[in-house]
């Protein structure tokens, strides 16, 4: 069960409620590494003779978010123009500009009007008088796995969330309340517990309590915060990992029943 908390099209933060470590950490693990978006791949320099290396500029440029449509372009290898490079699998960017300048990300032109950067203001270079630089950018699906410069998030992380548990033993002394650095804790005639969610499970808490009069447990519910890069609107990449997670277990299912059958 998810209980969204706070939500926007590139922000997210929900609970996931009685689940698994096992399953949150491969969904988180999948909304990075397994969620493909479209990234600048390489780049032809016809022209440069500003003072940055090509190099330098095509890194610059694969870390530029790109706005992915999954619906409209496939894996290279497994397009039909088996890698080569078709309209079906890459877009190109195209750039030709003379100094004095500064290059942003909004001045390459792509081939596809619904394919480009999502933003248009990061800067890329500048360039002085007497400086050109022509280059055609290429685009491609990838996934996190096989590069970073691929993951759809910038932020991407869960955490446990805990229960406390009062005892009958508790004298109100206050040593708990002034221990805690998340400031959870209360006394208004008895110990109190402000917000569950900002508890970090570090304990102390129940370390300077001498009575022990204070329990802090995990639970089987877990706190997503996730952030897009923009390339992809936060729930599609939550969906995408999730059917990216069937289909592997899927497949496993499908070895376990052949070695089953030849055993």
């Amino acid at each position: 069960m998810i209980e969204v908390i706070e939500e926007n099209e590139r922000y997210i933060k929900f609970l996931l409620k009685n689940s698994f470590p096992a399953f949150a950490n491969s969904w988180r693990r999948a909304m990075k590494s397994l969620v493909p978006t479209m990234v600048i791949d390489y780049v032809d320099f016809y022209v440069n003779n500003s003072f940055f290396y090509d190099e330098v500029i095509a890194h610059r440029l694969a870390l530029i978010p790109i706005k992915t449509d999954l619906n409209r372009y496939n894996f290279q290898e497994k397009c039909s123009c088996k890698g080569v490079g078709c309209p079906s699998c890459q877009v190109i960017f195209r750039l030709n500009v003379e100094g004095p300048k500064v290059v942003y990300s909004g001045d390459l032109v792509s081939e596809d009007p619904e394919v480009h950067f999502v933003y248009k203001d990061v800067p890329v270079l500048e360039l002085f008088k007497g400086q050109q630089l022509m280059i055609e950018a290429v685009a491609r699906l990838g996934i996190g796995k096989e590069h970073a410069k691929f993951q759809p998030v910038s932020v991407c992380f869960y955490k446990i969330v805990p229960k406390i548990t009062v005892l009958e033993n508790c004298n109100l002394c206050g040593a708990c309340v002034n221990e805690c650095s998340k400031k959870i804790l209360r006394i208004d005639k008895k110990l109190e517990v402000l917000n569950i969610l900002d508890c970090s499970l570090c304990k102390e808490c129940v370390k300077v309590c001498e009575n022990k009069a204070i329990k802090v447990e995990e639970t089987n519910d877990f706190l997503f915060t996730i952030e897009s890069t923009g390339a992809l609107p936060v729930r599609t990449i939550m969906k995408k990992a999730l059917e990216v997670l069937i289909e592997k277990a899927k497949e496993m299912n499908k070895i376990l029943e052949e070695v089953h059958q030849t055993s």
